[in-house]
């Protein structure tokens, strides 16, 4: 309690203390608790006072940021791209060495390893660095517009020859040959880096519609829907020109009619039933 500002003794009477009639007397509560730097938490316990300063907001992520990671790492081991470089169909872009040893070491994460089995499902491209830059290798521009590969601007990637051009400078000199190296290309052998979801889907659809058998070897044979797939041989009209190629489509065939069977490697066992149907 205190008078005037004054503190009154605990153990101090009010005759005793000499205080006046009609005056005015300052009770003042002493209230345990708190956070020990002098504030109220709030919290029933201690250990409500920790968890609500232990939890964390996660932290919000710079669409900037992750887009300029997405066009200047590689997509596999995120570390800059450095040639050679390679990409896929749907337009993901990796550095060679580390795929290489993903391979070898068939430890490719999913949905890479979905796709990806071998460097015949890979595109070489040849990206063109930026002039007068400190470190040669480090950033990449399109040859002709100068643009620089930084998500900033649309690229895409000729299958045929490898270079990497701005959607920019293929829209203003329309021609059905590479800028670059005067390689002629089609419409399907344009592959847009680092596209939408929507872009992403339909290369994806694409990939799915064209299925291809290895036979061993290099040499295959490539089905663009079931509808194509025929039995070869005099019997239908149809000259035989190889016999590897026909076991293949048979092959094919026993696929269409048995879809558990898509997804695996023929094996010899499949081959020599197929050939047994052709007898």
């Amino acid at each position: 309690m205190s008078v005037n500002g004054k503190k009154l003794d605990e153990s101090s009477t009010i005759s005793s203390s000499g205080i006046a009639a009609n005056s005015t007397i300052n009770l003042h509560f002493k209230l345990l608790g708190g956070g020990g730097d002098g504030g109220s938490t709030c919290a029933e316990s201690r250990d409500c006072y920790l968890k609500m300063y232990a939890e964390k907001k996660p932290e919000k992520v710079d669409p900037n940021e992750k887009r300029l990671s997405k066009w200047t790492t590689c997509a596999l081991s995120f570390e800059p791209l450095k040639p050679p470089c390679v990409i896929d169909r749907l337009g993901n872009v990796f550095n060679k060495e580390a795929l290489v040893q993903g391979l070898l070491a068939k430890s490719l994460p999913k949905p890479f390893s979905l796709y990806i089995k071998g460097l015949k499902d890979l595109i070489p491209i040849q990206l063109s660095s930026v002039e007068g830059d400190k470190v040669e290798g480090s950033r990449f521009q399109c040859p002709i517009s100068g643009f620089e590969f930084n998500g900033n601007y649309r690229f895409y990637a000729l299958s045929k020859c490898g270079h990497v051009i701005s959607a920019k400078a293929l829209k203003e000199i329309k021609s059905s040959v590479c800028i670059v190296c005067h390689e002629e290309f089609e419409v399907d052998d344009k592959i847009v880096i680092n596209g939408t979801d929507e872009e992403v889907k339909k290369s994806k659809s694409k990939q799915l519609n064209s299925v291809d058998v290895s036979g061993g070897g290099d040499e295959g044979v490539n089905v663009v829907t079931s509808d194509d797939v025929r039995l070869s041989g005099k019997k239908h009209g149809i000259d035989v020109v190889n016999s590897k190629a026909e076991i293949l489509l048979k092959f094919l065939l026993l696929c269409h009619h048995n879809p558990c069977l898509l997804g695996r490697r023929p094996r010899l066992s499949s081959f020599l039933y197929c050939k047994r149907l052709s007898c």
